[in-house]
């Protein structure tokens, strides 16, 4: 393994995961043609650097034997997991010279931009963002909440004014339909969101509980409750992640 010659570009992305990764790519230059299996090696560190910056060599084989004598790109990719504490970005190191790029996870009064809630299989079921982080198809605005439901029910996605908000004693009751159908039933959810504090990190975990709210409608109107609940205890990951 050696050093390539030139790094040219590097981009960090968090992916949605707990404990949170971060996906680090980069991409550069090799002296010849035929350079192979890149890699990101870490440099060890005794204490975690003064200035939050982890360092990266960028490392590749070299070919054996004659080959052409032309500057060639070369990519790599790679994940690194259990991000250490007080992380402000990664600085990736070739032979001629180094970039660096900054993550900032160490605001003091961050916010939770993200909430991720599992059942106790640890099947995903909710993803909620209270406002959205990444562009959306055309013409649409980047305003407002975002809630991504994973069930039997299908892989669904709200925006904006379908997911309603309210503040209660319990916390803010988050809930969108499900199932419209005023006539045979319908079918709602809804989740509980404490207020959470992430005390200067990047994540939290906490406990809550869902509803799935099946109606009656008004074909078929029995004597009793007209609503129905689905009680579902979720683990909660509270996060605040870089907008990249």
């Amino acid at each position: 393994m050696e050093k390539i010659l030139k790094v040219k570009e590097v981009g960090l992305a968090v992916p949605e995961s707990f404990p949170p990764q971060l996906h680090i790519s980069a991409s550069g230059t090799v002296p010849t043609a035929g350079w192979s299996n890149p890699q990101l090696m870490p440099h060890v560190h005794i204490q975690a650097p003064p200035d939050g910056i982890y360092g990266f060599d960028f490392v590749a084989v070299p070919p054996e034997g004659a080959t052409a004598q032309v500057i060639s790109s070369i990519e790599v990719a790679d994940v690194w997991e259990n991000l250490p504490e007080g992380i402000k970005g990664v600085r990736i190191h070739a032979s001629q010279n180094s970039k660096t790029i900054l993550l900032d996870l160490s605001k003091p009064d961050r916010q939770p931009n993200r909430y991720i809630f599992t059942n106790a299989e640890g099947v995903k079921r909710v993803v909620f963002f209270p406002e959205v982080l990444g562009p959306l198809d055309e013409g649409e605005s980047l305003a407002g909440p975002q809630l991504e439901y994973h069930g039997a029910e299908g892989q669904l996605t709200f925006h904006g004014d379908d997911i309603s908000q309210e503040q209660t004693v319990l916390g803010t009751l988050i809930s969108v339909a499900l199932k419209l159908n005023m006539d045979a039933g319908g079918l709602d959810f809804a989740l509980v969101l404490p207020p959470v504090n992430l005390g200067g990190r990047a994540h939290q975990a906490f406990e809550t509980v869902s509803f799935k709210i099946h109606s009656k409608g008004r074909m078929a109107r029995p004597a009793g409750p007209e609503l129905t609940y689905e009680v579902v205890h979720l683990n909660g990951i509270a996060e605040d992640i870089p907008v990249l």
